[in-house]
C-alpha cells in the first residue's frame, strides 16, 4: 500500500518489543517477588508464570503497560514515516495484532480478547498524537 513505510513500522515494533520485555520483567519481579528471581527449573518457572497469570493486579498492570506502549508504537510509526500517519500507525497496530495473537497463547481468554481489542485503537491514538503535535506545533 502506498504511503506505508515498512521501515517505520518495523522500527516502531522493535522499539516497543524492547520496552515490553523490560517492563514485563520489572512487573513480573514486582508482582512475583523473590519467586521470579529464584525460579531456575522449568517447573519453577511454570509455577511462577501460572501464579502471575492468576494475579489480577499483575494482569491489569500488563494490560495498561501494553496499551501505553502500543500508543507509543503508533506514535513512533507515524513520526518515523512522516507521511500518512494514520496508515502507518494502523500498520503498526496490525503488526501488534499478529504478534499479540501469536505471543499471548498462555494468558486467560478474557485478557487476550481485551488486549487484542485495544491494539488498533491504541495504535491509532498514537498516530493521532503525532499528527496533532505537527499541526499545533507549527
Amino acid at each position: 500500500m502506498s504511503g506505508i513505510s515498512i521501515k517505520a513500522v518495523v522500527l516502531a515494533t522493535l522499539a516497543v518489543l524492547g520496552i515490553d520485555v523490560i517492563a514485563g520483567y520489572l512487573l513480573a519481579s514486582f508482582y512475583g517477588g523473590e519467586a521470579v528471581r529464584d525460579a531456575t527449573t522449568d517447573e519453577e518457572i511454570a509455577a511462577v508464570s501460572a501464579a502471575l497469570l492468576a494475579n489480577r493486579g499483575y494482569l491489569a498492570a500488563i494490560l495498561v503497560e501494553g496499551t501505553a506502549t502500543t500508543v507509543l508504537g503508533g506514535y513512533l510509526a507515524a513520526r518515523l514515516a512522516r507521511v500518512t500517519p494514520y496508515f502507518n500507525a494502523l500498520a503498526f497496530g496490525v503488526m501488534g495484532l499478529v504478534l499479540g495473537a501469536l505471543l499471548s497463547v498462555d494468558v486467560p481468554t478474557w485478557f487476550r480478547a481485551l488486549g487484542l481489542s485495544l491494539t488498533l485503537p491504541a495504535a491509532l491514538v498514537g498516530g493521532y498524537l503525532w499528527k496533532r503535535s505537527t499541526t499545533t506545533g507549527s
